[in-house]
């Protein structure tokens, strides 16, 4: 069995956006991470993403609001944020605090600065197949990562394990850009096992830890985890139960080191084009 490991697809990633950062004539693609408060859930995160953007050539400024930042406050400072032609793309680290109206945030939001989805614009033009709309980077990151691989996808029969608006249904949308035959599965699937086991590819992404094993899958298939739990010993593991999906899998990404850092180096291509797109290249 063949492990699809992040770091391979990542690298690919990089030398893409550093060779269509170089054609901006000085010109370098900016971020803005807008954060309330000191979760360090939250710093961690937004730490990683600014280590990785300065990698791939790319620049990202970040906006701190204290806990008890009124509403007024956040929109005062989104606005702003928002507005700046500086800024190429903005990420809010959500879910904001109570006080906040997020929805309010969300209508605001430029969708030529949404990198990850959020507004329904965005979420519209992933339906619709549109090339200018950006769909969720974790959905986006499954194709990057069987593209990395030169895996095909034309033709091929893919089971999706999950309906959410992150993961599951745009990432119908984008496998059937790619020709590929799609059947989307949920907690009310009936007779789920007979269903994946027809699957050439398979992606898991229903946030239950080691939920899915061997008996899921047929000989050789395909299969992407992206899901991100801990498990009963504390350690992070993914939706599959990688030890037993080892015996019949061809190939099957690991938690970690599969298609996290696969997620963030889609920010940042997503970053790239946003800049272009508003640049006019």
């Amino acid at each position: 069995m063949q492990e699809l490991r992040g770091k391979l697809v990542v690298e690919k990633l990089k030398e893409e956006c550093l060779k269509r950062c170089e054609s901006h004539h000085g010109k370098i693609p900016t971020l803005a991470i807008i954060r309330v408060g000191a979760k360090e859930a939250d710093i961690s995160y937004q730490r990683g993403v600014r280590k990785r953007f300065l990698d791939f050539g790319l620049e990202v400024k970040d906006y701190e609001l204290p806990e008890d930042a009124s509403d007024e406050e956040f929109q005062k400072a989104f606005d702003f944020i928002n507005d700046d032609p500086e800024i190429n793309g903005i990420l809010i680290m959500r879910p904001l605090p109570p006080k906040i109206n997020e929805k309010e945030i969300l209508r605001k939001l430029r969708p030529e600065k949404d990198l990850d989805c959020i507004t329904k614009e965005n979420i519209a033009g992933v339906m619709l197949g549109e090339p200018s709309a950006f769909a969720p980077c974790t959905a986006q990151a499954v194709i990057e990562m069987l593209k990395g691989y030169e895996i095909p996808i034309a033709g091929k029969r893919v089971v999706i394990l999950g309906r959410s608006m992150v993961v599951g249904k745009p990432l119908s949308m984008l496998f059937l850009k790619e020709n590929a035959t799609v059947t989307v599965c949920h907690s009310k699937s009936e007779n789920l096992k007979e269903i994946t086991k027809e699957a050439d590819i398979l992606v898991v992404a229903i946030g239950k830890a080691k939920f899915v094993g061997s008996s899921y899958i047929r000989e050789g298939a395909i299969v992407v985890d992206v899901g991100i739990n801990m498990d009963e010993e504390g350690k992070l593991c993914g939706d599959c139960d990688y030890d037993t999906m080892t015996e019949k899998a061809s190939m099957l990404s690991p938690v970690p080191g599969g298609l996290g850092s696969v997620t963030t180096a889609v920010l940042a291509k997503h970053l790239i084009r946003a800049a272009e797109l508003q640049w006019g290249e």
